[in-house]
């Protein structure tokens, strides 16, 4: 699949590559720089740094992004990557994706997480081996809360630590 970068009002997303996540976890922003993009110096987040392995594992499969991996947020006015977006995989056999997402703190309640959402809902759409979107957060974190309810997502159920969330696409 060759990718595009999702562009929308304010934000650039693009998936991250082989290379990038490789220089991330060796603590270098050069590939990121090579596209002209700067890294916001809170970004790689520690959650960001925890799942990069991931990536790194499924990207050395496969070597090119399948989209179902992570995109990084870019502010178009700055030029830098303020957070991430993606998937905890590919589509499993009844077409579910699991979709997370976060940004730098000093970015948040901003609109971004909303922007960055639908529009990788927005690319979801055209996939068809999806049917369902889930997601999780925190109970506590009330902004991840509504960025999900504000985009159509229902709650399908709740622990003593997170809020489970469903989005059924439409046939």
């Amino acid at each position: 699949m060759n990718l595009k970068n999702i562009d929308t009002n304010r934000l650039t997303l693009i998936p991250m590559t082989l290379e990038m996540t490789k220089s991330l976890i060796n603590g270098s922003s050069q590939e990121v720089e090579k596209l002209g993009f700067k890294c916001d110096k809170y970004w790689p987040t520690e959650d960001t740094m925890d799942i990069l392995p991931i990536i790194n594992n499924s990207l050395e499969k496969n070597k090119v992004p399948s989209g179902f991996e992570t995109w990084m947020i870019v502010d178009k006015s700055t030029k830098r990557v303020i957070g991430d977006i993606g998937f905890h995989g590919i589509p499993n056999e009844n077409g579910e994706v699991e979709v997370g997402f976060g940004l730098v703190e000093n970015e948040r309640g901003k609109g971004f997480g909303y922007e960055s959402l639908n529009a990788i809902m927005d690319w979801l759409n055209l996939q068809e081996c999806v049917r369902i979107i889930k997601a999780e957060c925190l109970i506590n974190n009330k902004p991840s809360a509504r960025i999900l309810e504000k985009s159509g997502f229902k709650e399908i159920n709740r622990d003593s630590e997170l809020i489970y969330w469903e989005f059924i696409k439409s046939v």
